[in-house]
């Protein structure tokens, strides 16, 4: 793996401005590869280079087509690009395309340039002025261009090639490094097969980084293939680091289903977005605004989907202005938070603006959401990451895909998020008043289950935790109960829950019914009535029985000896006593002596032995049952 940091150069330009030409004379390669290309001397597609500008640098120039039909190439092309070099032809100064490309370059946050104007063989002096005054006025649009030097060249003659190739590298002064320890991304631009090897893609590592023997996945479809070979500008490497441009040999997939417009990534957090929350930045200069339900075409990494704009309060976007909305893919993206795309109308195809998106698969009601999507874009670590927490409220935001969700590394999530004083529970971090809010939640959950079954001593756990469960993750909750418990603000019975003042209610109907219950069951001692016949005897609806069943089981009056057979706990204890005293000499004994001994018809007597078999009393042999 290359210690040098990897920078991206990217042309941009009027078609017949010579980027080729450019770029030829900069690196020695012929950048376009189709013989449609050469013939016509206009570039369709994207062509690729490696540019020596410094030792410490590896840098590729990715070389992209200046026609207007071309430019969703252009677009793709533009994936990554650290550095613009952007090509003015002197004879004509700047042109439409080189209005659109920069526009494209400041919605995508290009920052750093470098102006070539190039056939310079072609003017005089002072038309080389006037075209020089022109394109200063043009970059003096945007403050953060005003710093891009400007340097006449001929591609032809050479000259002026030395003094582009020290702006290039004056350009690239202070370019971090983009760290390996995050997910690894990387649109693919381009697919092919070669002979012996297979199947062979294309693109910008976006972020972190891959090596020989890695398995990636393969956005759209899923698929997982094993990566056989890698290189740099043709020379082979064992690893590949974020703000490189390398191919990537794949053993598994298909060209045809690895297509540009895929990407490539790393594991499975990684989620399609259907709706992306963004912050659009309409351009200026357009007579149309952008509206509410507009379709549009929305170009992420090199991939094109359309897609229906939904605004806050469906109010249109100017021209000119900065607004939150909501996009509803008619295809999934493999986005991630703080990604940048460009928009285009559907119809006629022109740029129109830019977003940056803030959430993925944000929820219906977006627009009381966008105070935090504006930290999470534009705050420190800290506040992002306290908004986003913010968001998920007692869901919490997962530690596993907090990366993707908020576009930041992993370990400058975590330390922002002990600095935001964020909790990590379970999986997943939380508001440091999460555990308290959950508390008030159960509580909450437990009087309206308490008032839900009135009759019931108490509440099943697992009816907590799926009455928590669609607005709580469960091991915050259960840390909740936990507490709760602790605090004796809850009590527990067995696998029951209750509040310390709760006690089952039963109406005066209810209870004469109970206590009927009770002297039935008891003064008919080993053969009380079944529960059907119970109800009928006593003329209980079904459910009221049951409950008041489950109340003289849970007081310890009655045991279920089966479903239908409910014996009174004093007849039980009796009998086991007499079954003790008749086992006691080790004998087995038949069903014949237990039907002798207590009188009873096999309806009865067989439950009656099952469950002190299950109870561990007795056990059952082929000669008898005998004491455990």
């Amino acid at each position: 793996m290359s210690d040098r940091r990897g920078i991206v150069i990217g042309t941009a330009g009027h078609v017949d401005h010579g980027k080729t030409a450019l770029v030829r004379a900069l690196t020695g390669v012929e950048t376009d590869r189709w013989l449609e290309e050469r013939k016509r001397g206009l570039t369709i597609d994207l062509g690729f280079a490696r540019l020596d500008l410094d030792p410490d640098l590896e840098t590729g120039i990715v070389d992209v087509p200046g026609h207007e039909d071309f430019l969703k190439n252009m677009l793709a092309g533009a994936t990554g690009i650290d550095v613009l070099l952007l090509v003015v032809a002197a004879d004509e100064g700047p042109m439409p395309q080189t209005h659109e490309h920069l526009a494209i370059a400041r919605l995508l946050n290009i920052r750093r340039g470098v102006v070539a104007l190039t056939k310079r063989d072609r003017v005089d002096g002072d038309w080389l002025d006037l075209a020089s005054e022109t394109t200063r006025e043009l970059l003096d649009e945007d403050s953060a261009r005003a710093s891009w030097e400007i340097v006449p060249v001929s591609a032809l003659t050479g000259e002026g090639m030395e003094p582009l190739r020290e702006a290039l590298r004056r350009s690239t002064v202070g370019i971090r490094a983009r760290g390996v320890d995050d997910r690894f991304r990387l649109p693919v631009d381009r697919s092919f097969s070669i002979r012996g090897t297979g199947t062979v893609v294309t693109g910008t590592v976006w972020s972190g980084s891959v090596g020989v023997g890695d398995t990636v996945s393969v956005f759209p479809g899923g698929n997982s293939a094993r990566v056989r070979a890698l290189q740099v500008h043709e020379d082979p490497r064992p690893r590949v680091t974020a703000g490189r441009r390398c191919a990537v040999a794949l053993v598994g997939v298909a060209p045809a289903s690895v297509e540009r417009g895929s990407v490539l990534f790393d594991g499975s957090e990684w989620k399609p977005s259907e709706r992306l929350g963004v912050r659009v930045r309409a351009l200026g200069g357009r007579d149309r605004p952008l509206r509410h339900g507009q379709r549009l075409r929305v170009y992420l990494g090199t991939r094109e989907v359309m897609a229906r704009l939904q605004t806050a309060d469906r109010r249109p976007i100017a021209p000119g202005a900065t607004a939150w909305a909501v996009l509803v893919l008619e295809a999934p993206l493999l986005a991630r938070t703080r990604d940048r795309a460009i928009l285009r109308f559907y119809s006629p195809v022109t740029t129109i603006g830019g977003i940056r998106v803030a959430e993925l698969n944000p929820p219906p009601a977006w627009p009381a959401r966008t105070g935090a999507w504006r930290q999470i874009l534009d705050g420190t670590p800290e506040e992002a990451i306290a908004e986003a927490v913010a968001l998920r409220r007692l869901r919490g935001l997962p530690v596993a895909t907090s990366s993707i969700l908020l576009g930041r590394r992993r370990s400058s999530l975590e330390a922002a998020a002990e600095e935001a004083d964020c909790v990590r529970i379970g999986d997943r971090w939380f508001a440091a008043a999460a555990t308290t809010e959950a508390m008030a939640a159960v509580e909450e959950s437990m009087a309206r289950l308490h008032a839900a079954d009135r009759r019931a001593p108490g509440v099943s756990k697992e009816a907590v935790r799926s009455a928590m469960a669609p607005f709580c993750d469960l091991e915050l909750a259960e840390t909740a109960v936990r507490r709760l418990l602790a605090d004796r603000r809850l009590v527990e019975s067995g696998p029951r829950l209750a509040l310390p003042d709760h006690a089952p209610r039963l109406t005066p109907q209810e209870e004469e019914g109970h206590a009927q219950l009770v002297r039935t069951i008891e003064a008919a001692g080993l053969q009380p009535p079944l529960v059907t016949e119970l109800g009928r005897t006593l003329r209980l609806d079904r459910a009221v029985l049951d409950d008041l069943l489950r109340l003289l089981q849970e007081s310890g009056t009655t045991k279920a000896v089966t479903p239908e057979l409910h014996v009174a706990a004093v007849a039980l204890e009796a009998m086991e006593a007499r079954v003790r005293d008749l086992l006691a000499d080790g004998a087995p004994a038949p069903p014949a002596r237990f039907k002798e001994t207590f009188g009873l018809s096999r309806k009865y007597l067989i439950p009656l032995l099952e469950y002190l078999d299950r109870k561990g009393v007795t056990r059952r042999t082929a000669e008898g049952r005998v004491l455990c």
